[in-house]
């Protein structure tokens, strides 16, 4: 082997990305709400790039008479819509309040209760031990065991929390809760046998075989289902869920003359500039080295931003405007006018790489009169043939077998050869399999179990 050093030449691609060009993809594939996290950080960390500021002085506003100002709360208006602290204020009062958790719940319960001081501390102890449904799968022995405490002790204890809100936590099951719930119904025993007995058939929709065994009409079975329905399997469901927080769209489309507009959500995002006095020093000779050393890369650095966030704003209103114009039906009939689409062929419509086109509407959604929609929801997986038309999409395949589901005979439901025959009707070819398994990503059940008696 040698390890000799040698001087040559070797010819050879690469695909190089440049920083710009890499900021320029992370920038086009976040949402606006992901985006408007990302400018935050970009304001603390970079000084010489700031908010647009306005010029526009805004309009005075017209005198009022004194004692209309009094009637009307003239004064708490004027101090909302000025630019003081009321204006957080009244922001901060429109936020929804978090929920506590169960347990200060339930401490706040006890604390309105004659509850004696050791019971009321066993039963936080008890609190702390229930799962996320709200339910104490162990044993009075074991928690006696595990708390080293007396097992008339825990029981009191456990009894106390199972009358505390929601009814049910404490419990050790699901059925149990249920029953908690449903003490004072004068069908107790009913439902207790329904819950503990006959779940399985019911789950089968056997209801006339269990109206048989419980001595009931189907009527007076499917009354007193009404009721169990009410109940909670899991009772502190509430206290653990995560917060729902509200889709935001990232553009608006309508239909205005017989033409698709659209327009994105520019209000959320931030008009940003550069400082023009940092401008202005690391331009000038007089300034120091190390200070136009430290500002210039600041100042590429917010300039390919601005550049990002408006190639941004300019490839997804193409993007979004060319996806709606080949989505015209969905626009005049909603789901059921979808059309397969694929990527590719809006790539080669507007002229750019798919992987362009895929970042651009990843985590997008758009607000339509229809209703808000993931932008990726209108490439539609179904198949593509030589002239795709109107319905054939995946989403309107599947809505058109809600449509149809919807309007069947409860007592003859339709099944999945049913639904085949009902779409080839409406001139949709799809085979028995794929109606099912759209059937179970719609969550309908099938024809035996939607059956009514």
């Amino acid at each position: 082997m040698s390890l000799d050093l040698k001087l040559g030449q070797r010819q050879e691609q690469r695909l190089a990305l440049l920083p710009q060009m890499l900021q320029s993809i992370e920038i086009l594939q976040l949402a606006t709400s992901d985006l408007v996290t990302y400018l935050d950080v970009e304001l603390q960390q970079n000084e010489t790039l700031e908010l647009l500021r306005s010029e526009v002085d805004a309009p005075e506003a017209p005198e009022m008479p004194t004692a209309e100002r009094e009637d009307s709360g003239w004064e708490e208006v004027q101090r909302a819509s000025d630019g003081g602290e009321d204006k957080k204020m009244g922001f901060l009062a429109n936020v929804p309040a978090r929920s506590g958790s169960l347990l200060d719940f339930i401490r706040e319960q006890l604390a309105f209760r004659n509850v004696p001081g050791l019971i009321a501390d066993v039963v936080v102890l008890l609190a702390e031990r229930l799962d996320e449904r709200g339910l104490l799968a162990a044993s009075t022995e074991e928690l006696a065991s595990e708390l080293d405490l007396d097992d008339e002790l825990i029981c009191e204890s456990r009894c106390v929390l199972q009358l505390l809100e929601p009814r049910g936590i404490g419990a050790q099951n699901a059925i149990d809760a249920m029953l908690l719930q449903a003490a004072n119904d004068p069908d107790l025993q009913l439902i207790e046998q329904l819950l503990r007995v006959h779940l399985k058939e019911l789950s089968r929709n056997k209801l006339p075989d269990v109206a048989r065994s419980l001595l009931l009409s189907v009527d007076e079975l499917q009354e007193l289902m009404q009721r169990v329905s009410s109940l909670n399997p899991r009772p502190a469901a509430d206290f653990g869920e995560a917060e729902n927080l509200p889709v935001q769209p990232d553009a608006f489309v309508w239909l205005q003359d017989g033409a698709v507009r659209v327009a994105l959500d520019d209000e959320s995002l931030p008009d940003l500039q550069v400082n023009a006095e940092y401008a202005a020093l690391a331009g000038d000779r007089r300034t120091e080295r190390e200070v136009r050393d430290y500002l210039r890369p600041k100042l590429r650095s917010a300039k390919d931003l601005i550049e990002a966030i408006n190639q941004r704003k300019a490839t997804l209103t193409r993007v979004v405007t060319a996806v709606m114009q080949q989505q015209f039906a969905f626009m005049e009939s909603g789901c059921t006018g979808l059309r397969p689409l694929r990527m590719s062929q809006i790539a080669d419509e507007l002229e750019m790489h798919t992987s362009t086109v895929s970042r651009t509407i990843a985590g997008k959604y758009i607000q339509t009169d229809r209703g808000v929609f993931a932008l990726r929801d209108f490439f539609d997986g179904g198949r593509i043939d030589a002239a795709p038309s109107a319905g054939q999409g995946r989403m309107a395949v599947g809505q058109q077998i809600v449509d149809l589901v919807a309007a069947e005979n409860k007592q003859s439901p339709m099944s999945d050869d049913d639904l085949v025959s009902a779409l080839q009707e409406r001139g949709v070819q799809v085979a028995r399999r794929t109606v099912a398994k759209y059937r179970r990503e719609l969550a309908i059940s099938s024809s035996y179990l939607r059956r009514k008696f």
